[in-house]
C-alpha cells in the first residue's frame, strides 16, 4: 500500500465506508494521508455549514431509481465510481460557478493594473536584433529583474537589469552590461560574477522613448519599455503561446524525477530552440552527470514518451519522469542518455564560469552538446 493507492481508500472512509485492513494501517501510519483526510473532513464540515444558512426552501424528495436514466444524468453514475469524495466534488463544482462569475470582475477590472509590469526591448548592433524580457515594476523584489545571455555570431552579450524606482509611467532601471568578442559558441552558468568589475547604469525610462547604453566592445544597446497589465509565461517571449509551434522544442522550468523522487530541480528558467531538427535538452545535477533528451535517435540512447509538459521513459533500471511548466513538442517521442561522469567545468567548451555545484538545463543541437564530450 502507497499514498497514491491509499488515495481511494480516504475518499470511501469519507464516503462513510469501511476500508481495507492494508489501506487503515496505512493511513493511520502515513502523515500525508492524515493531512489529506483532515483536509477532507474539513471541507465536507464547511459545505456542510453553508448548507444549514439557507434553509427556505427544503429539499424535495425525488425517487431516483423511478427515474429512467437520461443523457443529462452523467453526474450520477460520475459520483458511483468517482475516486475522490463526494464533498469534494461538491465543493470542485462550487469553485467552478465561482471562478466562472468571477470573469467578468476580472475582465473590468483588467486596466487598473497597468502599469504594474515593465516591458524592455534591447537592441543590439550591429543588426538591431531585439531581445525581450518582462520583470515586476511595482516595488516588489520578486521578478524584478531581467538577466539574459544571447549568443551571436561575433560574441557573447550578457544583460543585467533591476528596477530600483517606479513612479507612474516612469521606472529607474540599474543596467549592467557585458560583452564578450568572439565567444559567441561558448556556454555560461549565469551568476552575478560575471559582471565583477562592471558599473551599473542608472536609465530612466518611459513608454514611447528610446534610450542607449555604451558597452564596452559592442557599442550603443537600445533600451525602450512599455507597460503590461500582466505578466506573460515566459518573460523573455511575451508573445509565446501555451502550445508549441511545429518546430519548437522548449524547456521551461524543468524537474526530473526518478522512482518518484526529485533528483533536479533546474528552477525557473527556460530554454528554447525554434529551428534545430536535432534539438536536445542537457539537464545537469551535482552527483548526477547530465541527462541529454533529443528529438532525434542517436547512440546508446532510450526513446521515451511525450504528453505536454511531461516526458516519460525507463532508464538504468529506473523510472523517470522529467515534468515542465509548459508544453515541450509537438512530438511524441524523444531519445534520452545520462552521462553520469560529465562536469560542466571540465566538459563544457569555454567554461571558465561554468559550476559543478548546482544544477543547469540548455537546449541546443545535438551537435554542438556532443562536441562538449572529452575523447577517452
Amino acid at each position: 500500500m502507497n499514498c497514491e493507492l491509499a488515495k481511494e481508500y480516504i475518499s470511501a472512509l469519507c464516503d462513510g465506508q469501511r476500508i481495507p485492513q492494508v489501506a487503515a494501517e496505512h493511513i493511520g501510519l502515513c502523515r500525508r494521508c492524515q493531512t489529506e483526510l483532515s483536509e477532507y473532513a474539513t471541507m465536507g464540515a464547511e459545505l456542510r455549514r453553508l448548507a444549514s444558512l439557507d434553509e427556505a426552501a427544503p429539499p424535495t424528495l425525488v425517487d431516483w431509481n423511478q427515474r429512467p436514466m437520461r443523457k443529462t444524468d452523467w453526474w450520477q453514475k460520475g459520483l458511483a465510481t468517482m475516486r475522490v469524495p463526494r464533498l469534494a466534488f461538491g465543493a470542485m463544482l462550487i469553485a467552478i460557478i465561482a471562478l466562472s462569475s468571477g470573469l467578468v470582475m476580472v475582465r473590468a477590472r483588467a486596466g487598473a493594473a497597468v502599469g504594474r509590469f515593465l516591458e524592455l526591448e534591447y537592441k543590439l548592433p550591429p543588426s538591431g536584433a531585439p531581445h525581450i524580457c518582462v520583470m515586476r515594476a511595482d516595488g516588489s523584489q520578486k521578478d524584478n529583474l531581467c538577466n539574459f545571455v544571447s549568443h551571436g555570431r561575433e560574441g557573447l552579450f550578457l544583460m543585467n537589469t533591476r528596477v530600483i524606482t517606479n513612479s507612474g509611467d516612469r521606472a529607474q532601471l540599474g543596467i549592467r552590461a557585458k560583452y564578450i568578442p568572439g565567444a559567441g559558441d561558448s556556454e555560461v552558468n549565469y551568476n552575478e560574477t560575471l559582471f565583477k568589475g562592471i558599473p551599473e547604469k542608472v536609465v530612466s525610462i518611459e513608454p514611447g522613448n528610446k534610450q542607449e547604453i555604451q558597452v564596452a566592445s559592442l557599442g550603443a544597446v537600445e533600451v525602450e519599455g512599455k507597460y503590461l497589465d500582466h505578466i506573460p509565461p515566459l518573460v523573455y517571449l511575451p508573445q509565446e503561446r501555451l502550445d508549441p509551434s511545429p518546430k519548437e522544442f522548449r524547456i521551461v522550468a524543468p524537474l526530473l524525477i526518478r522512482d518518484n523522487e526529485v533528483i533536479v530541480n533546474g528552477g525557473v528558467g527556460s530554454s528554447i530552440d525554434t529551428g534545430s531538427p536535432d534539438a536536445t535538452l542537457m539537464l545537469y545535477a551535482p552527483g548526477e552527470g547530465r541527462y541529454l533528451v533529443s528529438l532525434i535517435p542517436f547512440d546508446d540512447a532510450v526513446e521515451g514518451t511525450v504528453h505536454l509538459g511531461q516526458i516519460r521513459f525507463s532508464l538504468e533500471g529506473h523510472d523517470y519522469l522529467l515534468l515542465t511548466s509548459m508544453p515541450i513538442t509537438v512530438a511524441e517521442h524523444v531519445w534520452i542518455k545520462h552521462e553520469r561522469d560529465f562536469k560542466p567545468s571540465e566538459r563544457m567548451v569555454r567554461s571558465s564560469d561554468a559550476r559543478d555545484d548546482r544544477p543547469l538545463f540548455l537546449v541546443r543541437s545535438l551537435k554542438k552538446l556532443e562536441e562538449q564530450r572529452i575523447p577517452h
